[in-house]
């Protein structure tokens, strides 16, 4: 059995358009020929789900969520789910506000993504207008997987990580674009991975591990498993990549 572990927004799907047919009929045939093909991703299950609904016929094996913060079977059971501490939770929250003001926030669930001041709008990735709830509520919650922040740029995205790990050295930020994820450290999609393989007990040979993936919160699964990235990454993720690929579907059907 081999298995494909693909980034989304920008390797699968391009920025500000939709998934190529060529990826979805790729899919197809790498399924019907008895392998795993599923979703590595920064976004919650519910943003995933918004886009794989478009496409009729894609039915991921499973779903790596939250920077590999949750992981799910075909049927979006949770297999694994490193949740926030809710003090930490509490502490991370009001720091936020005490150095970014009202900016708007996700605060995302297991399964919800909930906007705090606002939403975060960005048509190239056609993210909808989410539930709100207020930072009041949100401090007491105990099922955070992630907090999400668009800081514009990759180097205010990195420069308020550092800030937030100064405080709390048990986050790490996973980084796309201007978009800042924090998460517990030991959720990236490097371990997201390997918590699949655990949880699932797929025994897949290292020859039959193909991750792919466009941006810097796709270079651990990159470097740690030898993964590919496409024609239009930045040039750091065609360095470390073992190949760049003008797209999915021509990985897939190259290895097959």
């Amino acid at each position: 059995m081999k298995l494909v572990a693909t980034d989304f927004d920008g390797t699968f799907c391009s920025y500000g358009g939709g998934v190529p047919e060529a990826n979805l009929a790729a899919v197809k045939k790498w399924q019907e020929a008895g392998h795993k093909f599923g979703i590595n991703t920064g976004r919650g299950i519910s943003l995933i789900d918004m886009e794989i609904e478009k496409y009729e016929g894609l039915v991921p094996d499973f779903l790596i969520c939250n920077n590999g913060a949750v992981v799910t079977d075909a049927e979006r059971s949770i297999l694994a789910s490193l949740r926030f501490p809710q003090a930490l939770t509490k502490g991370l929250l009001q720091l936020l506000r005490e150095k970014r003001g009202d900016a708007p926030m996700l605060v995302v669930t297991e399964r919800e993504s909930l906007a705090i001041g606002g939403n975060l709008s960005d048509a190239a990735l056609g993210l909808p207008d989410m539930p709100s709830t207020t930072l009041e509520k949100a401090i007491w919650r105990d099922d955070i997987v992630q907090v999400s922040l668009n800081c514009g740029t990759q180097e205010n995205a990195l420069a308020t990580e550092a800030m937030v790990r100064a405080s709390f050295p048990q986050l790490r930020g996973n980084i796309n674009r201007g978009y800042l994820d924090l998460n517990l450290v030991e959720a990236d999609k490097k371990n997201g991975v390997a918590r699949l393989l655990q949880v699932t007990g797929w025994q897949v040979a290292p020859d039959d591990l193909f991750v792919i993936g466009d941006d810097r919160n796709d270079l651990p699964a990159i470097e740690a498993f030898h993964g590919y990235t496409v024609a239009t990454a930045p040039d750091f993720m065609k360095t470390a990549a073992k190949k760049v690929y003008e797209s999915v579907a021509q990985m897939m059907l190259e290895n097959l």
